[in-house]
């Protein structure tokens, strides 16, 4: 399945976020995909209540560039409607219930960590990591932002490109974020990580790093959001649905995937200059475990 096009999971991602005619759209493809072949779209236009322009424009939201090429792409990578074999709906996943055993806690978090690798290599741009990729690549130095658990993910970033020589730090305190953030210029890099998107801090951060000229990559859920639409380089991560929340669990492992392919993605590209790097920090570290 195509990493570009899985239709279902974007639309589930960003469904709360639609207005009403875009839900008329959403529920269309959802629960009638296969008459969506056979109608023009002058017809679906009618059968929704809806203009064919908000039908180009939803394909748009989607990632394709109209109808047309919705449907080559449906036909392309042989996407199929979400349901087990049961014809039921995927199951809502929860990180908190009564479990009954210790057995299932360990089945449960497992198979909801897994989902949010899964869905986030479906929906991930093979493009957009491409960019940020050079541009992490070209960045004479890297800011990784984020609070919370995001801000976990930040520090991680941070260490890994350390090690690899980048000139890359992850402060967690919002006064020196705001701090490296004036210090930003026009050769260095800032990766902002926030689930939401919606972050006050993050997005304080984002404009500055903006009005220096600075180049942004972002690290959010899929759909529309603040901090993504005035980022240069957008990437997504998805996680399953889940009826209660611990604290940022799906969402963590998913953002923690993405900095490590880009991660990998730049020491591939560097490999000849940055493996005598790993090598030696790789040993150094050794020395200390009993």
């Amino acid at each position: 399945m195509s990493a570009q096009h899985d239709y279902v999971l974007k639309i589930k991602n960003i469904y709360n976020e639609l207005n009403p005619t875009e839900k008329k759209i959403a529920d269309y493809l959802l629960n009638n995909i296969e008459e969506v072949f056979t109608l023009s779209i002058q017809e679906l236009a009618e059968k929704t209540g809806v203009s064919e322009a908000a039908w180009v424009r939803f394909c748009k939201l989607l990632g394709y560039s109209g109808l047309k090429d919705f449907k080559k792409a449906y036909v392309m990578n042989g996407l199929a409607r979400e349901k087990s074999e049961t014809g039921e709906e995927e199951q809502l996943y929860t990180d908190i219930k009564g479990y009954a055993s210790v057995e299932s806690i360990i089945d449960n978090v497992s198979l909801l960590n897994g989902r949010a690798i899964s869905d986030t290599q479906k929906i991930l741009d093979a493009d957009s990591v491409k960019k940020a990729i050079d541009a992490l690549s070209k960045a004479r130095k890297i800011l990784f932002l984020g609070v919370g658990a995001s801000g976990l993910v930040a520090q991680d970033a941070a260490y890994k490109f350390i090690r690899i020589g980048k000139n890359a730090v992850a402060p967690t305190d919002f006064h020196m974020q705001l701090t490296h953030a004036y210090l930003l210029g026009k050769e260095d890099v800032a990766v902002i990580i926030s689930y939401s998107g919606r972050t006050k801090e993050m997005i304080e951060c984002l404009e500055i790093a903006k009005e220096l000229e600075c180049r942004v990559i972002s690290i959010t859920k899929y759909g529309k959001n603040p901090i993504a639409s005035k980022a240069d380089i957008t990437l997504f991560i998805s996680t399953p649905e889940i009826e209660k929340r611990s604290g940022a669990m799906g969402s963590r492992i998913a953002q923690l995937t993405v900095i490590d392919i880009l991660f990998t993605g730049v020491a591939n590209k560097e490999y000849e200059n940055v493996k005598d790097l790993l090598t030696r920090t790789a040993r150094y570290v050794m020395n200390h475990i009993i």
